[in-house]
């Protein structure tokens, strides 16, 4: 399939082509005539498979070819970052038009948003709400409601947010709803108040999400922190690649950023607690080439659209694999070529377990000689005692098979410490038998000295 075949405006087929997609990705394929159909969608679809195409190609084709006035679209996303890089590829896809592309975010300049109103606003939920309850910005002639990253949203309490932003618009508005993930009743009932009677795609397959098929998975068997940072060193040495480092806490990313640049590699950071200018001219450092390692913790892992990372490393692990198919996400999108490592404590085994199973793909488990272990051959007894995994070797079963057959057992004689010693309660039958001895042999000594009887006269 082709764009041609969608009979999108030949001002959009050029941008598309200028933006070197060739070919629609699957959820595109999926979305693409419900969108323009003016269906409402719920679209099951992770990063990296052109999600964003998907609903801004509908956008764009429906205001060309219709007239309006204000804010004719409304996406909302969950995070700084992915509101202005949707802005920047709707503003890709409408050059050579009237159509006016803006950001309403947070850490940005309230008079330059309010300024004027454009066709299309990409907002994070807190700036365009905090406009609509002052009265300054109006959202009620919105054609369109793009809620992106509904997960991300509820878990970070946008719920009311957002359902109020949809209560402000129009009354008919088409209303396209994605998830990385539709499993679970909190994302379907939050569906459920937004949509009416949608369409459901996915770009899932089975019980996982299905990764980029050009994606390797790898991971390394490692003893704590310290041999973290010698595995990722020597990887990086030897493998020179633009990559991103992913750590759990802003503490974590003053740590492996003072290992990197004490080996020699330039960094830059990202982090929770930035401004937007901070975040901008780190992502910018690392987009223009000045580095070529980004150290990020999690606020990074939806979202930023960094071209040409090979490789995403897990220092480490995610609270959950739905969390590590978004880290992943960062590298081989569009077709390419990427690795994402893991660093696996002896205790976080079962969680690289169950990484493979909801993502349905193989993890290379490997080492590194003179720098990590092999990982353990008996992974299922890694937890457990020394005593217990010595007893496995053995070959019993455990529980009931480990006792020895009735016919194999031999007679056991229970013997008492205090007979053996002679201790304990007494033998009334022994002390009556020694007291009558007793008395019989005092009467026998008795009668021998009583004197002899005198001869009567």
């Amino acid at each position: 399939m082709t764009f041609e075949e969608f009979s999108l405006p030949e001002f959009l087929l050029k941008n598309i082509q200028k933006k070197g997609w060739e070919r629609p990705t699957p959820i595109q394929e999926q979305v693409l005539p419900l969108a323009l159909s003016g269906s409402d969608v719920l679209g099951g679809a992770p990063t990296g498979t052109g999600k964003s195409g998907a609903f801004l190609i509908p956008i764009i084709s429906r205001l060309a070819s219709e007239q309006g006035e204000g804010v004719r679209a409304v996406i909302i996303e969950p995070s700084r970052e992915l509101a202005l890089q949707v802005t920047k590829e709707a503003s890709d896809l409408c050059e050579g038009t009237e159509i006016e592309c803006g950001a309403i975010i947070g850490g940005a300049g309230r008079e330059a948003q309010l300024e004027r109103e454009r066709a299309i606003t990409v907002a994070t939920p807190g700036r365009l709400l905090e406009f609509l309850r002052k009265g300054k910005f109006s959202i009620g002639n919105a054609e369109v409601l793009v809620i992106d990253e509904a997960d991300r949203m509820l878990d970070m309490g946008f719920r009311d947010d957002v359902t109020e932003i949809a209560g402000s618009c129009a009354s008919r508005c088409q209303t396209m709803l994605f998830s990385a993930t539709l499993e679970g009743s909190g994302i379907r009932h939050f569906a459920s108040e937004l949509l009416n009677d949608p369409e459901e795609v996915r770009a899932l397959s089975g019980d996982g999400v299905e990764l980029p098929e050009e994606l390797k998975l790898r991971a390394y068997y490692t003893a704590g922190d310290e041999q973290k940072c010698q595995v990722l060193v020597k990887l990086m040495t030897t493998t020179r690649s633009r990559s991103i480092v992913f750590v759990k806490t802003r503490d974590r990313v003053a740590l492996v950023r003072a290992l990197l640049r004490k080996a020699g590699f330039e960094v830059a950071t990202l982090e929770g607690d930035m401004s937007q200018s901070e975040r901008e001219a780190a992502s910018r450092r690392f987009i223009n080439g000045e580095c070529d390692i980004l150290i990020a913790t999690d606020i990074a892992a939806r979202g930023l659209d960094l071209p040409d990372v090979a490789t995403v490393y897990n220092f480490d692990l995610p609270q959950n694999a739905a969390i590590f198919t978004h880290r992943s996400g960062r590298t081989a999108r569009a077709g390419g070529k990427g690795v994402s490592v893991l660093f696996v404590l002896k205790e976080q085994i079962g969680l690289l377990d169950s990484i493979s199973r909801y993502t349905g793909r193989e993890i290379e488990k490997r080492h590194i000689k003179g720098v990590c272990a092999e990982f353990p051959s008996d992974e299922g007894a890694a937890g457990r005692s020394d005593k217990k995994r010595a007893r496995a070797s053995k070959g019993g079963k455990g529980g009931f098979d480990r006792h020895t057959p009735d016919e194999e057992k031999k007679p056991h004689l229970k013997k008492r410490y205090r007979v053996m010693k002679n201790k304990g309660k007494p033998d009334f039958a022994e002390k009556r038998r020694k007291k009558a001895e007793a008395a019989e042999k005092k009467a026998r000594t008795s009668g021998s000295e009583r004197p002899e009887a005198e001869p009567q006269a």
